[in-house]
């Protein structure tokens, strides 16, 4: 069940300096990608309803030497979106860097035990969040003529599972055609946008399904054992890199080889 000794790595210089939005950067794959994204030098601002988690996270990067500022809201309210923008073009000029972490899960149901209110608020929380934060930033971006935007779906996006939800998955599939819309929209003004699908990730969230549930999604995995959010967060900051410039409207699948698209 060890990760690869070297996901942890720093990436090199090519984000330093760029100033970068991580919505839901306060736990699990998100902050990993905070914690990530300020070790190479990226100014980061991050979005996350909890402020004590969201401030836990930014003095263990200050420690670092790196440089998170928080903005305590939610990636699903369009005003708390819209503001988190504005503060961080308010305070650097720019914003070079988007990445959606911010989400929700739900426990598998048959679909005709789906309720309204849950399908709401998991397309809520999936969509409309990365939507939100989406439209938010192209503006910025497209004036710069240079933006990284990256989405984080998941593999129940990418293949049906007996383990995801219906209201989660189709969510997350919508992500991955809203990203690949938009990707075809801001080519020509120098923004990339492409799609991270993650597996099954040792976040707080899976690791409180229990030892069996993470014995099983092992034995069904060709690795033969969990993700990192590490090791998602280096293929995110991968993407958000000036390096990734002639890949867009791309879904990277990370999930130890259980889905190969």
């Amino acid at each position: 069940m060890s990760a690869d000794p070297g996901a942890g790595d720093a990436p090199g210089p090519a984000l330093r300096g760029q100033v970068a939005l991580v919505t839901g950067g306060g736990a699990g794959i998100g902050r990993a990608c905070v914690e990530r994204l300020a070790a190479s030098g990226t100014r980061v601002v991050l979005l996350d309803r909890n402020r004590d988690r969201a401030a836990d996270v930014a003095t263990a990067a200050g420690r670092c030497g790196g440089d998170v500022e928080v903005v305590v809201g939610d990636a699903g309210d369009e005003s708390d979106v819209v503001g988190a923008v504005a503060s961080t073009l308010d305070r650097w000029g720019r914003l070079d860097v988007l990445v959606t972490c911010a989400g929700g899960f739900s426990i598998p149901a048959p679909l005709a035990d789906v309720g309204l209110d849950q399908w709401n608020a998991m397309v809520a929380a999936n969509l409309t969040a990365t939507f939100l934060a989406c439209r938010a930033v192209v503006p910025a971006m497209r004036r710069r003529h240079y933006g990284r935007i990256v989405t984080v779906a998941s593999m129940a996006a990418r293949t049906a599972l007996p383990q995801a939800a219906h209201p989660y998955a189709a969510a997350k599939a919508a992500v991955v055609a809203l990203s690949r819309q938009l990707a075809l929209e801001v080519a020509a003004d120098g923004v990339t946008v492409n799609t991270v699908a993650p597996g099954v990730v040792l976040s707080p969230r899976v690791a409180r399904r229990g030892p069996e549930f993470l014995a099983e999604m092992a034995r069904v995995t060709p690795v033969q054992r969990a993700g990192t959010p590490e090791e998602v967060a280096a293929a995110i900051c991968f993407l958000a890199g000036p390096e990734a410039g002639y890949i867009t409207g791309a879904t990277l699948d990370v999930n130890g080889g259980r889905f190969m698209g």
